[in-house]
């Protein structure tokens, strides 16, 4: 063979070409992706196939970063919650449970179908580490004010359906009917008295002990 000729393109086992599976996906390519869609179509409608579509990929690329579709939400609610990480540097426990419930409502407010899907998975224990991080703070927030650990377990599902369970509420609502029983703005206020509330029964329930 000459210098000149070219050599045959290289076949798979089977003689066909190797198939394309798509430019390099990296894991900040994946999370931008994943946040941009969550954000205009709620996080339910997150399936591989259509992500891998929108990443120009293939479906098999996807599984070098998550192992399922719900280790794919689990990643993505994780990473809401790191661009609304609360300030945890106030020296009592009370506003540090405030802070944690703004930053946490905040944080997933914008994308539909996100509370909804860390409370209805709560029981799995999907791990991630910004959620670990506020679990630890909640907890250290409610052992100092002066809560067992099974009375804190308790306060933790309180809060939980408090913070999480008001963005789901409040996002199944639209803001110009009037004819609905509750009204948005009105649900979205109430955080701060359920919060006031949650605070006076963590300090009851100390004081009882």
């Amino acid at each position: 063979m000459s210098a000149n000729q070219q050599q045959p393109a290289r076949t798979s086992r089977r003689g066909r070409p190797p198939r394309s599976e798509g430019p390099a996906l990296d894991r900040a390519r994946l999370i931008a992706t994943l946040l941009d869609m969550a954000r205009s179509d709620g996080i339910e409608a997150l399936n591989i196939r259509p992500v891998a579509q929108r990443l120009g990929v293939s479906p098999r690329l996807l599984y070098h970063h998550v192992r399922d579709k719900e280790a794919m939400l689990a990643l993505l609610t994780d990473e809401i919650l790191r661009g609304r990480m609360p300030d945890l540097s106030a020296p009592d426990w009370e506003s540090r449970l405030r802070s944690i419930a703004r930053a946490v409502h905040m944080a997933y407010r914008d994308f539909p179908g996100s509370a909804a899907f860390i409370l209805s998975r709560s029981a799995n224990r999907l791990e991630q580490p910004n959620a670990l991080t506020i679990r630890r703070a909640i907890f250290e927030a409610l052992a100092e004010a002066g809560l067992t650990q099974q009375q804190s377990d308790e306060m933790l599902v309180i809060f939980s359906v408090i913070v999480l369970g008001n963005v789901v509420v409040s996002e199944s609502l639209d803001d110009n009917d009037d004819r609905l029983a509750m009204q948005r703005n009105v649900v979205e206020a109430a955080l701060t008295r359920a919060t006031d509330m949650l605070l006076t029964a963590i300090r009851t329930v100390a004081g009882a002990a």
